[in-house]
């Protein structure tokens, strides 16, 4: 009998579906159905800063590209979404003084982006070459043919932005899936090399690229751009449930942990956390459930608190109250199900003493 850890799903900002409803109804579709049978409220295309669980984007994506028989879906996306789906790390990104500096910031920012997903540039990645590699971090079995393509098609436009000048021939791009279009189409749609079936995904390019000054380089506006940025982070987090299971975790045992306390410390009134929360798909109370049934079967197993200490440790102050959660919990009273375990693990003990 174990217990489990709360822990949100990785989140990615609404904006990441920018053109989706375009392209769908350009090829017959219905962007609506799409959505909703993926799991994602149609309504919050119009919230770009809204947080939608990264997986179901993903998924979203690769159902799209299925339904519409449409292989180049994450590219013809990113056609539509330009460097503009990045929001304002992409201005950030082109005042910075140099590409190796603008790449710099858009790795500092990804949170703006995503809860998961990271972007690194590897200066040394081979001979004379430096890299963009990007992680989207999901669980292995899920497909992301289409968001890995749109996402390294973004950089690469995002590189030929900040050095115009460059030619991309000789750049050469890596893929993890084995097909996807044809292999002669992959370097029309890029403009240099893509080799699939790799190892690493990456964006390979010439290190000397890092050097290159931008042309609409103003640190000033980037500095006032990046306080912008870390403004919408703290009002609009995509692990705002985390958030709030980190402030309840640390005062579970004060009594504090009601909403509008909980909602004070973290700048909102009560109904906009709600409003938040429920746009990840949770809530204040399931959050404060959570965490006090995980809190309640570890002191119960493998402690020897009291009954009452218990009860007061994950916060509650009547014993009737304790009782009646871990009836809904567990399907028994606290007494019960600590024996049950302490029989459990007691018989499992023996057996193998006996071995």
């Amino acid at each position: 009998m174990t217990s489990t850890s709360f822990a949100p799903a990785p989140q990615v900002r609404a904006r990441a579906l920018t053109g989706f409803d375009e392209l769908v109804i350009r090829y017959g579709g219905d962007p609506d159905d799409l959505l909703q049978k993926a799991g994602i409220r149609p309504e919050l295309m119009n919230e770009p800063d809204a947080p939608l669980e990264h997986a179901r984007v993903v998924q979203l994506f690769e159902q799209a590209a299925e339904c519409l028989r449409m292989a180049d879906f994450g590219l013809q996306l990113a056609d539509i979404q330009g460097i503009d789906v990045l929001g304002p790390v992409a201005a950030m990104a082109r005042s910075e003084p140099t590409v190796g500096e603008a790449l710099d910031t858009v790795h500092r920012h990804m949170a703006y982006i995503s809860s998961s997903a990271e972007m690194v540039v590897d200066h040394d990645a081979r001979p004379g070459q430096a890299a963009i590699l990007f992680a989207l971090n999901l669980p292995g079995e899920i497909r992301h043919r289409q968001k890995s393509e749109l996402s390294y098609a973004i950089a690469l436009r995002l590189l030929k932005l900040l050095a115009p000048g460059w030619d991309t021939k000789d750049w050469e791009l890596h893929f993890s899936h084995d097909h996807g279009l044809p292999a002669n189409e992959y370097p029309q749609r890029f403009g240099c090399r893509v080799v699939l079936g790799q190892a690493t995904e990456g964006l390979y390019f010439p290190r000397t690229l890092l050097d290159q000054t931008i042309d609409s380089a103003d640190p000033s506006l980037a500095r006032q751009i990046e306080k912008y940025v870390s403004h919408i982070v703290r009002r609009y987090p995509l692990d705002l449930s985390m958030q709030v299971h980190a402030l309840l975790e640390q005062q579970l045992v004060s009594g504090k942990c009601t909403l509008p306390n909980i909602a004070q410390q973290l700048m909102m009134s009560p109904r906009s956390l709600q409003r938040r929360l429920k746009q990840q798909e949770t809530t204040f109370d399931e959050i404060a459930d959570g965490l006090r049934r995980q809190r309640a079967e570890n002191l119960l197993c493998h402690s020897d608190q009291t009954l009452e200490s218990v009860c007061s440790l994950i916060g509650y102050t009547e014993a009737s109250t304790f009782n009646r959660a871990c009836r809904r919990w567990f399907g028994q009273t606290p007494l019960a199900f600590r024996k049950a375990f302490r029989n459990t693990s007691g018989n499992t003990a023996a057996s193998a003493a006996m071995q």
